[in-house]
């Protein structure tokens, strides 16, 4: 599934939520809307194995492609966006582990589960912005197809040289398997889901500057940093992934012309 399913589901699902209105449930709210994801994306997976293998490979292709058609520019730009995205991402990972701590201390909160849970995908986060920003000044100080290879490698753990090798004999798109047919319909339900989650990220973004402005508190400005920080992610990938459902739209649609 596209990354802005995960960002609106994350959005609703506590709404939902509190409508069992459940002390258990309230009290460990961050747990089950952590099962509650994940069972549901192994639903996915197991239910819609082809379409989303599909979707994986049509992305897989277009950055190889960029490679070896040697636009170098264009690859350097989408490891730009993901160097940027990383860096978002790890401040807000980093963000909610201190005002989680910071609730804890004040006697607000007793969560150490999502404490934990936040400073591993922080600690991964960076990690991983750090190592992609080494493969990003790389690839600037020698930006070749060779160099760019390498990334690919390092960064999707994907195999550049056996694409390579079966790439110059024959197209990209014959290279991917044929499209299951609900496809379509996979990615009209992904445009709605992006759309809706720009709109929610615009949502988060309005509200973090309303807490901004109102309240001086340190939790307060926590608390709006972290609604300014996901709201900012969920409205990009929303926006990206709309993009990229209109852009299969127009593709299939030139195709019938």
């Amino acid at each position: 599934m596209k990354t802005s399913f995960y960002f609106f589901l994350w959005i609703i699902i506590y709404p939902l939520l509190g409508l069992i209105h459940s002390p258990w449930v309230y009290q460990n709210s961050f747990i089950v809307a952590l099962f509650i994801v994940w069972g549901l994306s192994w639903f996915l997976n197991k239910n819609m194995p082809d379409t989303l293998r599909y979707e994986r490979l049509t992305e897989i292709s277009t950055i190889m492609e960029e490679v070896f058609e040697g636009h170098i520019d264009s690859f350097r730009k989408r490891l730009s966006r993901i160097v940027t995205i990383d860096f978002v991402t790890a401040i807000y990972m980093g963000v909610a582990f201190v005002f989680i701590l910071f609730s804890m201390v004040r006697g607000s909160a007793d969560d150490w589960i999502a404490l934990l849970i936040f400073g591993f995908f922080a600690f991964g986060t960076i990690s991983r912005t750090v190592k992609l920003n080494q493969v990003q000044n790389r690839i600037k100080l020698n930006p070749t197809k060779e160099e760019c290879a390498i990334a690919i490698q390092e960064i999707y753990r994907i195999d550049y040289t056996s694409y390579y090798n079966a790439r110059i004999h024959t197209t990209a798109e014959s290279m991917l398997p044929s499209q299951p047919k609900n496809f379509k319909t996979f990615q009209i339900f992904s445009l709605v889901i992006a759309v809706l989650c720009s709109l929610c990220g615009l949502y988060y973004l309005i509200m973090s500057l309303i807490i901004l402005g109102e309240n001086r508190s340190a939790e307060a400005i926590s608390g709006g940093i972290m609604y300014f920080l996901y709201g900012s992610l969920a409205a990009y990938f929303g926006i990206k992934d709309s993009v990229d459902c209109i852009s299969y739209f127009r593709k299939i649609s030139k195709g019938k012309d």
